[in-house]
């Protein structure tokens, strides 16, 4: 298990994805429009996990779909995260979760906890793309993923992922819970 990405929320895609590449120097590597759930976005590769910027495409579709609707709510800037998995099947059976599919043109994959990731938005939902499909963030010079830092329930989210040992910094203040900050290996903050 490691982490695959993390997503900001914009609310106009392109405008979204220029403050990224604006402010933080990154660059994007195209996108699209995800089948049956009223998103789209624009992925900027870090060299380990990705930054994908997800804007709502159709408000009518996002508002049939859990991860669409969350998108329609939530202000600009971090929204969520990922963690790729080798068997999204055994972490759905094990937290008794549903498995969905996400596609688009380029991209199929399988994922479970999305419904409840969109709820408590410092749980990560988990991805496994379908065979033949690349990873995302192996490109680009950003250093990969160092380490996200989260307000969270520990507890919860230790028995969510299994045990797995994740580069994560928990705070403890009484601060809202929540995705606070993305670390990448060359330094860069995102927050």
């Amino acid at each position: 298990m490691r982490i695959d990405h993390v997503i900001w929320k914009a609310a106009d895609l392109d405008r979204g994805a220029a403050h990224i590449a604006g402010t933080y120097g990154l660059s994007d590597d195209g996108g699209g429009r995800h089948v049956g759930i009223g998103t789209h976005n624009r992925v900027f590769p870090l060299g380990g996990g990705y930054l994908e910027v997800l804007a709502v495409a159709d408000p009518d579709e996002a508002a049939r779909s859990p991860l669409g609707q969350a998108i329609v709510d939530a202000p600009e800037g971090l929204f969520g995260w990922a963690v790729a998995v080798d068997d999204v099947a055994a972490h759905a059976e094990r937290l008794s979760l549903e498995v969905t599919t996400i596609a688009r043109e380029d991209l199929t994959a399988r994922l479970a906890g999305v419904a409840e990731a969109m709820r408590d938005r410092w749980l990560p939902f988990f991805i496994e793309r379908d065979a033949g499909v690349a990873d995302p963030g192996a490109s680009g010079e950003a250093g990969g993923i160092s380490a996200l830092e989260l307000a969270a329930d520990a507890q919860r989210l230790e028995a969510w992922l299994g045990g797995a040992g994740l580069p994560l910094r928990l705070a403890d203040d009484d601060g809202p819970r929540g995705l606070r900050a993305l670390v990448l290996g060359s330094g860069l903050v995102i927050s």
